[in-house]
């Protein structure tokens, strides 16, 4: 398949040619996955350590880990087999491998190793439990269901609200 390299305009997405528009679709769907197990983590997407400057940095860093896995195979796999609907079947193919390959399991895993952070001992310190909530007299834990706890008879109930 002939390729130039790659060469993209943002601001004229049509003029670019198929394997570049697939490579850039196709990265974008990475971008997600990226960014959601960082979020996950609690990690900020901005502090990078490849790129830097930008509010997605850090998701730039961990997907460039994986492009030549994911993104770059699935862009001309999917050129091959046609240009109709380009975009909709990079993203169903991306989709696809991400979910075979667990894909956001896997840079979860990743993440931790690489920040050295071990999956379990985060957890289990009782000084700070996970899913605090925040409040001026102190944290609170969370994942509780407060309303069951402070039931009102019915008798009680202010039925102004009705």
């Amino acid at each position: 398949m002939p390729w130039t390299g790659r060469n993209y305009k943002r601001d004229n997405w049509t003029a670019s040619d198929p394997v570049n528009r697939a490579i850039s679709c196709a990265n974008s769907c990475l971008y997600g996955v990226c960014q959601a197990a960082i979020l996950a983590l609690g990690y900020s997407t901005g502090l990078g350590f490849v790129h830097t400057g930008k509010m997605l940095s850090f998701v730039y860093d961990i997907a460039d880990l994986y492009k030549m896995e994911f993104s770059v195979p699935i862009a001309f796999q999917t050129v091959k087999e046609g240009t109709e609907k380009l975009d909709t079947r990079v993203r169903q193919t991306c989709r696809e491998a991400f979910r075979e390959y667990s894909l956001l399991r896997r840079i979860v895993d990743d993440l931790q190793y690489l920040l050295g952070e071990d999956a379990t001992s985060k957890f289990d310190e009782e000084d700070d439990p996970p899913g605090g909530i925040w409040d001026p007299d102190g944290v609170i834990a969370g994942g509780v269901n407060f309303a069951e706890e402070q039931e009102t008879p019915d008798d009680e109930v202010d039925s102004s609200w009705s």
